[in-house]
């Protein structure tokens, strides 16, 4: 039942019979290694050596990246020459000619060819739904120089001159796999528009390259379907209308059940049950862009950003986008639910609950009024007034974010020993009503890097010390070097904070072993800055960090390289880092979300994955589910919940490394800068017999974490225990995977220990 049609399987996997027998033969421990006696209490990890991945797959990522490369090619294929004509009393004549890198090419053989038309009046598309979509091809003749024919003989075709609106073609050529969700893998997707009749003066109020921030580049609809044509801003959407039609009747009733009523929309998708007249009624909607892209993201997809945000898809395009005529029931209806749900969280936002009863009483929410009473400068506020376009933790103004205007630099800091002291400061580049930098609550973090890696061997966010003497070390204890200014803490020390500058000093007495005999060398200082507006509203800032060398009591700024981005990264789909799934006083930096994403524990919420975040972003953004032992797979919603969510293709539809990565930085980590680390067990499964058997908690090298991350994520989501057992094995044979036992980071520090020695 639980099954995931990846259609490609990564590069890594098509090779791993071969990467098996090499691993296992690469294997055997190196003869002449002394390696460090474990730790005292530890569990024994004899014999275990450094990763042998590399061997054999250090191009891997390269690879990864060449097959995405390889889909999705702009311009390859060109449709010229678009002609049209019509001869009584039946029959309707397409022409056009193609190439392909420059040679004629018969695209009646390509993978997919579509012709339709799509009529315009009145600044929509529709025409009479009896027709539905008004399909023009027919049968395809090629004059081997590149000229195509459709010739389509139909009596129910009208004739088309003089006519208003678009003749569309599109298409793809080499398809080479496809994924969830209706979503092809092609190489060499085509399309051409041709205006007819007095034209269409369509102008989308959204922008293709809103939609080129998380998907395709340039943008594909199911993968190969251009929304833009030959890069004119001014066709945006247009190939849309040949299905996305103003007047059609859509059908994915499911999108506003799942916020509505889940276990009414988890028996509809199982075909258990049909909606009623009533039903169909309260839900039904016209098949425009607005409604399926709205309804879509905001109901049925994990959307990482707030919809609220417009100006991500209508930058450049609030005023119409917003404008008055635009508020009506469907407008709301589009991204609302209507009743919502307690179990699904929309209550709050559904329309029932925010059209407050005593003042619309007489309101039909199905019927359209809004603008009787609903105008900028009338009795009640507009639609502009009431939805900004833009979300209002991120954004001090459509086109401005805050954390370009507010920002905390890290100054100075100093070390004689034991005690670090740091100097920071916050400042605005231009004045903002009602903000003061000065205003800023700080939590600053110190990191330490364990030996030359670029792993912290002591995190920020750990607690490692017995702080209230109750005898144990939990969670009533203090994060090791985590500082909230305000707050006591009995390692560090306020010196001074006045007109948004602030000195504090940090103990690093608990590790001067550490410092002394060189696991740490350098440590990483960062700042969260909290701020709120008058509203009580937490803004979205940037959390700076920089790395200091003890020994040389200075900065080095160019020790850690990034390899991942987040201004063209994760802020192209989350919009500002952290604000969804975090705090927004955590954005603009990588570093210091790997100061709390540490190798030395499990991914507690994933299976099978390590908290380092090479591990966990990774198994996030191949879909692999949180919690999945606290999932009752004998319920119906929150089966279907954990169907949805494993379904879900990466958005760019296909192993695209550098969404998220430097280019050239995704390739078999280093072990001489990447720690060793703790992966997490199996979960206990309700109501599901799967196939992928108890695994427990291991240790293992920075390949397995970082590469294992997709892959394994990949193999749970399908439940193919037939590969991810091999897979496993194949890890542990080209590395190392020690059992974590119940005492897991002493086992950590044993194998770190070994494993560290034979690169000193």
């Amino acid at each position: 039942m639980w099954s995931r049609n990846s259609g490609v399987l990564w590069v890594g996997l098509l090779v791993l019979a071969v990467a098996l027998f090499a691993g296992w033969m690469l294997a055997t421990p190196v003869a002449a290694q002394d390696t460090p006696e474990p730790a005292a209490g530890a569990v024994a990890a004899a014999n275990i050596q450094p990763e042998t991945c590399v061997t054999c797959h250090s191009g891997a990522g390269d690879n990864h990246q060449a097959f995405y490369d390889s889909l999705y090619q702009d311009g390859v294929i060109q449709i010229s020459d678009l002609a049209y004509a019509y001869t009584a009393p039946d029959t309707t004549v397409v022409t056009f000619q193609a190439t392909k890198n420059g040679a004629p090419f018969n695209a009646g053989k390509a993978t997919s060819l579509n012709i339709y038309f799509a009529p315009y009046a009145d600044g929509s598309f529709a025409f009479d739904p009896a027709l539905e979509r008004l399909s023009l091809k027919g049968d395809l003749s090629y004059d081997g120089a590149g000229g195509v024919t459709s010739t389509l003989v139909n009596a129910e075709v009208p004739d088309l001159t003089g006519e208003t609106g678009v003749i569309i073609v599109f298409g793809a050529d080499e398809q080479v796999g496809s994924l969830p969700a209706r979503v092809r893998l092609v190489k060499y997707p085509f399309a051409a528009l041709l205006q007819m009749g007095d034209g269409v003066d369509y102008v989308s109020p959204a922008n293709d390259d809103g939609c080129t921030k998380c998907h395709t580049d340039p943008y594909l609809k199911h993968g190969y379907i251009y929304a833009q044509v030959d890069g004119d801003p001014a066709t945006d959407f247009v190939t849309c209308k040949a299905c996305h039609l103003d007047n059609g009747e859509g059908g994915h009733f499911e999108w506003q059940l799942l916020v509505d009523d889940p276990a009414l929309a988890a028996a509809f998708l199982a075909g258990e049950v049909e909606l009623t007249p009533e039903q169909q009624e309260q839900y039904a909607y016209r098949t425009t862009l607005m409604n399926d892209v709205h309804m879509s993201h905001a109901m049925e997809f994990p959307y990482p950003q707030s919809m609220a945000n417009c100006v991500t898809c209508h930058a450049g395009k609030l005023d119409t986008t917003l404008a008055d005529e635009n508020f009506t029931i469907e407008t709301c209806k589009s991204c609302h639910p209507m009743t919502g749900s307690e179990e699904a969280g929309t209550a709050e936002l559904a329309l029932v609950n925010i059209i407050p009863a005593d003042s619309h009483d007489k309101v039909d929410i199905n019927v359209d009024e809004c603008t009787e009473c609903h105008e900028v400068g009338m009795k009640a506020p507009g639609l502009s007034e009431i939805h900004t376009g833009y979300n209002s933790v991120i954004y001090a103004a459509p086109d401005q974010k805050f954390s370009d205007i507010i920002s905390v630099t890290i100054d100075s800091a100093a070390f004689d020993g034991t005690m670090l002291t740091i100097g920071f400061s916050a400042a605005a580049s231009e004045p903002l009503e009602g903000l003061d930098p000065a205003s800023i609550t700080p939590t600053v973090m110190v990191g330490l890097y364990g030996w030359d890696t670029k792993d912290f061997i002591i995190g920020a966010h750990e607690r490692l010390a017995d702080d209230n003497g109750d005898g144990v070390i939990d969670r009533n204890d203090m994060r090791a070097l985590e500082y909230a200014i305000g707050e006591e803490h009995p390692r560090f020390t306020l010196g001074s904070a006045e007109g948004g500058a602030w000195e504090v000093t940090a103990d690093l007495s608990t590790w001067t072993d550490l410092i002394a005999d060189g696991t740490v060398k350098r440590v990483e200082i960062a700042v969260m800055p909290e701020l709120f507006d008058a509203d009580g509203v937490q803004l979205a800032l940037n959390a700076p960090s920089r790395t200091f060398d003890l020994g040389a009591n200075d900065f080095v700024d160019d020790f850690y390289s990034p390899i991942a981005k987040v201004d063209d990264g994760c802020n192209n789909c989350h919009e500002a880092l952290a604000t969804t799934f975090h705090s927004p006083d955590r954005g603009g930096n990588l570093v210091v979300c790997r100061m709390c994403h540490i190798t030395k524990s499990g991914g507690s919420h994933l299976e099978l994955q390590s908290r380092s975040l090479d591990s966990y972003a990774h198994a996030i953004h191949s879909f692999q589910a949180f919690d999945i032992g606290d999932i009752d797979f004998a319920d119906p919603v929150q089966a279907m919940h954990y169907e949805h969510h494993v379904e879900f293709p990466y958005p760019t539809h296909g192993p695209n490394c550098e969404s998220c990565h430097v280019e050239g930085t995704y390739n078999m980590p280093s072990q001489l800068s990447s720690l060793p680390g703790i992966q997490s067990a199996t979960s206990t499964i309700t109501g599901w017999d799967r196939a992928i058997p108890d695994m427990p908690s291991v240790v293992v090298g920075p390949g397995a974490r970082a590469c294992g991350g997709c892959h394994v994520a990949e193999l749970i989501n399908e439940d193919n225990a037939a590969e991810l057992i091999p897979l496993k094995i194949h890890m542990e044979n080209g590395g190392y995977s020690v059992e974590a036992g119940e005492q897991p980071l002493d086992t950590l520090d044993a194998v770190i220990q070994q494993i560290m020695g034979f690169f000193q």
